[in-house]
């Protein structure tokens, strides 16, 4: 993929999550062979790092549209996928129950350049020319935004033999930091979100939840959760954990 021009995609889905512990989220992946097929970017066995950068205002708006439950709510975040040289510029949005994500890539220098720690450098924000990154900087602009909270864990994914938009993602050592909010400079090791023997096992999809998956689902007795990694991470940072 070219880190010269942009790369812009739009989607909407419908998101599941569980938090699951470590041998049954083994169990889980052990029962999707001949099911579901690996991402040809993820090892099998320890998948690839996710370093997420979240922006959020002074008053952690969206944090607490999420918390208070709002049915339309948005979030701006930026970000990376193991070493790639690339940086993703997100906006994800909820509308009742369907997610809509909106993203473009663009090369990790040039991300870190418009977004910085401090905040949107103006000047170099006139090299964004495509519309998703319009958008952020408007966002960042009209709501007073600043990079909040970065998240990083180890994620493994698969996807649908017979749906190609059925995705099911399993996300373990989930950690987070306050302070290193640089794109470009990753934390190595910060405070757990959740217990190192959890994991957050999410399935994506556009329409329905194939028969099949419903009944693993039940199998391994998983109950659905309303979760957010990032709110997990600014509720245990600024308000030990009372909200989540």
């Amino acid at each position: 993929m070219s880190t010269t021009e942009p790369y812009v995609r739009t989607f909407n889905r419908y998101e599941l999550k569980y938090l699951v512990s470590h041998a049954t989220g083994q169990a889980f992946q052990a029962d999707l062979a001949g099911y579901a097929r690996p991402d040809p970017h993820s090892d099998p066995e320890h998948g690839y790092p996710v370093y997420s950068l979240y922006w959020d205002s002074k008053d952690f708006d969206f944090f607490w549209e999420k918390i208070d439950g709002q049915k339309y709510r948005r979030k701006l975040r930026l970000r990376r996928y193991a070493n790639d040289g690339g940086a993703f510029i997100e906006i994800k949005q909820r509308i009742d129950r369907t997610v809509q994500k909106r993203r473009v890539r663009m090369p990790l220098e040039k991300a870190a350049r418009i977004f910085t720690s401090s905040g949107i450098d103006n000047e170099a924000a006139y090299e964004i020319d495509d519309p998703v990154g319009q958008e952020a900087l408007f966002l960042a602009h009209s709501l007073d935004l600043r990079p909040t909270m970065a998240v990083l864990y180890r994620r493994v994914a698969w996807f649908g033999n017979y749906d190609a938009e059925l995705r099911i993602t399993l996300d373990s050592r989930v950690q987070y930091d306050s302070r290193a909010l640089d794109i470009a400079a990753p934390f190595e090791t910060g405070k757990y979100v959740l217990s190192p023997e959890l994991s957050v096992l999410e399935i994506k999809f556009n329409d329905h939840v194939p028969l099949w998956l419903c009944r693993l689902v039940a199998h391994h007795e998983l109950p659905i959760v309303r979760y957010s990694k990032y709110c997990a991470a600014i509720d245990r940072e600024h308000f030990d954990g009372a909200h989540t």
